[in-house]
């Protein structure tokens, strides 16, 4: 299968140099040189726009290829570009959102148990919260405060876990009856419930995005690129 490299625009190679020693100065201790960078987005959608991307995302299922596809369109969006569906209708988000962030300890020894052919776990769980936290640090097992998790690939809204080469996508949707809330951060975890999960990724985000119940759909998307340093 050909691969279609996923692309950050609207940040500079500097930019994503610093976040990479960032990242190393994190690990100095550490004889590893592979890197975990996770850029991820948080996004709201007018309800009238919404079953353009529950279509699209709920393809992401059957063909990898889409989930790049619909991260190059969450780029345009973050850009303030335009996007039409193939009516020639503007679809574009509420409120969108864009950090990078980390993949925390429980992610790391998922990925060494993994690679050692100890295990096959897998992460298919996002949820969303309103915490009041600044910072993910790598001991996060948790959210500050869940306001939601669903599992991306049996979400009728639409979401899917997937990768193209070393890159991993993964994308969901939330159910607009969510309650109201200020979207702050998001997780990709490997189980349903809390009491027996382990968290992989955790992003926090500096400029929430405000969900209404029933009013509009609110989603998130994480990109893991996975270099070597």
């Amino acid at each position: 299968m050909q691969r279609i490299e996923a692309e950050l625009k609207g940040i500079t190679r500097d930019e994503i140099q610093a976040v990479l020693e960032k990242a190393l100065n994190d690990f100095k201790a550490s004889k590893t040189r592979i890197i975990y960078l996770d850029a991820s987005y948080l996004y709201s959608f007018d309800l009238n726009d919404f079953d353009y991307v529950r279509k699209l995302n709920l393809l992401t299922r059957y063909d990898g290829r889409l989930a790049v596809e619909w991260h190059k369109l969450l780029e345009r969006w973050f850009n303030d570009q335009t996007v039409r569906n193939n009516n020639g209708v503007i679809i574009k988000p509420l409120q969108i959102s864009r950090t990078f962030d980390r993949v925390v300890n429980e992610g790391l020894e998922a990925i060494a148990v993994c690679i050692s052919g100890g295990g096959d776990m897998s992460f298919p769980f996002r949820a969303i919260g309103d915490g009041a936290v600044v910072e993910a640090l790598p001991s996060d097992t948790q959210l500050s405060n869940q306001v939601n998790r669903i599992n991306v690939n049996d979400s009728v809204e639409g979401g899917s876990v997937s990768r193209d080469g070393s890159t991993i996508y993964s994308i969901g949707n939330h159910p607009k009856s969510v309650p109201s809330a200020t979207i702050t951060e998001c997780g990709m975890f490997s189980e349903e419930l809390p009491e027996n999960d382990e968290m992989f990724e955790h992003s926090i985000f500096d400029t929430p995005v405000v969900h209404v119940s029933n009013a509009d759909s609110v989603g998130t998307t994480t990109v893991i690129y996975m270099c070597s340093g």
